[in-house]
């Protein structure tokens, strides 16, 4: 017995789905591969020279340091820990730096 028409275009949709749900997820996996690859070859690295960062504490704030040109670099939200522990002239010059 031969299917109907409608029996294959449901057969022919429902193969369609499961093809376009598998190619995502593919795609899905090989995005977060390259995201990851990426992390992995720029973390910790200077943006400036690419040379690798070092950390050094200050106080409860660790900073990264690069070596090669001496470029220092901040986290989110580690300028404003820095300046609530510091007055006079060091934080009105990064305040002036900040824009405020």
């Amino acid at each position: 017995m031969k299917p109907s028409t409608i029996e294959d275009q449901h057969i022919w949709e429902f193969e369609m789905n499961r093809r376009l749900r598998k190619l995502e997820a593919e795609q899905q996996a090989t995005a977060e591969a390259e995201r990851h690859q990426m992390k992995e070859a720029h973390w910790m690295h200077c943006p400036k020279c690419g040379q690798r960062l070092t950390t050094e504490s200050y106080g409860q704030v660790e900073i990264d340091l690069c070596p090669s040109c001496l470029g220092l670099w901040l986290d989110a939200n580690e300028l404003e820990r820095i300046l609530a522990n510091e007055s006079g002239v060091l934080r009105s010059w990064l305040g002036i730096l900040r824009g405020r």
